[in-house]
């Protein structure tokens, strides 16, 4: 990874390992290289067309509201094109985390840059600027950027000058009658050339022979590498990793950018060759999810899928390598980019698991939010605002699932986010934050958001109706419960409860379940039931044993220092498993085996919304040797 990068730039250091947002730090700004005046003269150079440099994209900017700006990078997006905080054309003294314009108040978003073909339309309704017409050479012509920046260097150079006190003299020509003055050629030229034949061109002075591309530039050269994410339970040393799949990948250089996506092997390739330093971003989203995180600095930039980037490469560039791991306290800025990518894996992973186990898959385009300032480490919930198309996101599930005011934030800030969170639509918000650093684990984030998920699924077999039944259930209790033991479920006795237990059985039996087909023995330490001390009871790894089964197998529907034993999360995995187990503390007969997981989701229906209903739907849907024992079943755990 090399340091520098892009004309101007000041050496790239992230700072991840801490929580602070820092600012990018602009200085002058620089002769664009890309102006047609400027192109017009390169390609002149190098004894090519000149014709060639005409105007085929804008370098523009917007200034978006709020609201607006969840549009305006809709829009954008669904048309290739990226967004970027920074100008493109400001030499960079110092490359941090952010760019507010001076001009505009933190609050507000700031002026947003991009760079658009010549006959975009732009949005109505949102204040935009053309700052240049601009001309990027086809991608053969590399040649032709490099001549452009020396022509670019060497007016920079003229501009300092003029800075320190040295003015350039400004010369009127005059030309004959049917001419006019080319500053660029620096002569007289003909004000209507003549015509020239097939294969020639006109040069301002005669009718040259048209030449083929020069050789690509010594420094041109297509990016390409692997992004990966280190997983605590699969990699023994934290720069390994596995592939972060179909994770977005953008390069730019000046005004030169193009996007790509990972493999399932974390792969990717441009199709550009970008010259000398090229800056690669990794923006964790696709069409299946886009993942947000809450930060600390400038909380409307929640707004955008978290974004990384992974440095300014040269040279080759061909073998670009980039882990994603963790660094610091769990609130570190690494430590959210390593959630985002773990995140990124986990949505792929459970739609392939959906085609193989037979259940069905979680609706594409999710928001998935990701915070480290919940009321609760681990916390999580899948309301599907966005997808539901509800948008009136209630404050106290923020102050929940999303940032405590009790803990860190102020309500003028919890009431921003409410306002963000609201304008994008929040379908799953997960709190990866673990202070006990010994538990911060891979299998453990992902068995929170394989369940998360399979709520997911739960609302694609379900319907809008059940659905919305379920998650008013939920809201009802953390508002009845905002915090304390209770917290999210309930008291287990009252109207909310018979649906959150089916819900919620379900969606811990897939979480762990599937946590087991990622990582078997491999898996962490893990806990689902509170002891008499009030704390966890966890099941430990030896090298032979299956925490996330464990927990599965040994759940104690009737043990009281559980706040939340009357959610049956063993139940399922009973239904499943080959095992008659009678042992202590679970104190359940299991003599019930052999029901799939794909007979099991297809039980249930949009009309059944207690555990009872589900038991006899799916008496009525599978035949099954030991069936005579399902109803003894769920009765131990008291359905």
């Amino acid at each position: 990874m090399a340091s520098g990068g892009g004309a101007g730039s000041a050496d790239f250091i992230p700072h991840d390992e801490d929580s602070i947002e820092r600012e990018t730090i602009l200085g002058f700004r620089l002769t664009n290289p890309y102006l047609i005046n400027n192109m017009i003269k390169a390609y002149s150079n190098l004894h090519l067309n000149a014709a060639k440099a005409v105007v085929n994209n804008l370098y523009v900017r917007f200034l978006p509201s709020t609201n607006q700006l969840v549009a305006l990078d809709s829009i954008m997006d669904a048309q290739g094109l990226e967004l970027f905080d920074t100008p493109v054309d400001y030499q960079v003294l110092y490359e941090g985390d952010y760019y507010q314009d001076p001009s505009i108040p933190d609050s507000l978003p700031t002026w947003q840059y991009a760079v658009v073909p010549a006959g975009f339309t732009f949005p109505a309704g949102i204040q935009h600027e053309t700052l240049a017409q601009i001309h990027i050479p086809a991608d053969n012509y590399t040649a032709v950027e490099t001549e452009a920046e020396r022509l670019a260097a060497i007016q920079d150079s003229v501009n300092q000058t003029s800075l320190n006190g040295t003015v350039t003299p400004n010369t009127d020509f005059q030309c004959a009658p049917g001419y006019e003055w080319d500053p660029i050629l620096g002569h007289c030229v003909p004000v209507t050339p003549p015509v020239c034949g097939s294969g020639y061109y006109w040069n301002g002075e005669q009718c040259v022979q048209e030449m083929p591309p020069p050789p690509p530039a010594a420094d041109a050269a297509i990016p390409a590498g692997y992004i990966r994410v280190h997983d605590t339970q699969l990699n023994t040393n934290a720069d390994e990793g596995v592939g972060v799949k179909k994770v977005r990948v953008v390069a730019r250089r000046w005004f030169k950018i193009e996007r790509t996506y990972t493999d399932n092997k974390g792969h990717f390739i441009f199709t550009k060759k970008f010259k000398h330093k090229v800056r690669i971003n990794v923006k964790f989203k696709n069409d299946d999810a886009n993942i947000y995180g809450v930060r600390d600095a400038m909380i409307w930039q929640a707004i955008f899928p978290v974004k990384r980037t992974l440095g300014i490469f040269s040279g080759d560039k061909s073998n670009i390598t980039f882990v994603n791991k963790q660094e610091g306290s769990s609130k570190s800025k690494a430590n959210r980019y390593w959630a985002a990518a773990t995140v990124q894996n986990c949505v792929q992973e459970h739609i392939d698991y959906a085609t193989q186990l037979g259940f069905s898959r979680a609706p594409g385009a999710l928001h998935i939010f990701l915070t480290n300032w919940g009321i609760t480490e681990g916390l999580a919930s899948t309301p599907l605002f966005h997808i539901r198309s509800f948008f009136g996101v209630p404050d106290y599930y923020v102050n929940v699932y999303m940032m405590n005011s009790k803990f860190h934030f102020a309500s003028p800030v919890i009431t921003t986010l409410v306002n963000v969170v609201s304008s994008i639509g929040v379908d799953i918000a997960i709190d990866y934050h673990n202070e006990d650093l010994t538990r911060f684990k891979s299998d453990w984030l992902k068995e929170t958001v394989y369940h998360e998920l399979s709520h997911g699924s739960q609302y694609t077999k379900m319907g809008n109706t059940w659905y919305l039944n379920f998650v008013s259930a939920e809201l009802a209790e953390i508002y009845n419960y905002p915090s304390g033991s209770l917290n999210p479920y309930g008291p287990g006795n009252d109207v909310n409860s018979p649906i959150i237990a089916l819900g919620e059985a379900w969606a811990y039996h897939m979480g762990h379940f599937l946590a087991d087909q990622q990582y078997t023995t491999k898996a962490s330490r893990t806990a689902e039931q509170t002891g008499a001390d009030g704390y966890g009871i966890f099941y430990y790894p030896n090298g032979t044993n299956h925490t996330h089964i464990d927990v599965l197998e040994n759940f104690n529907p009737n043990l009281s220092s559980d706040p939340f034993h009357w959610i049956p999360k063993g139940l399922f995995y009973d239904l499943f498993d080959p095992a008659n187990e009678i042992n202590p503390p679970k104190s359940v007969n299991d003599n019930v085996s052999g029901y799939t997981n794909q007979q099991m989701f297809n039980a249930f229906q949009s009309t059944i919304y207690i555990l009872q209903d589900y038991r006899t739907r799916l008496l009525q849907t599978v035949t099954n040797s030991t069936s005579g024992q399902v109803t003894n079943l769920f009765s131990q755990y008291h359905y």
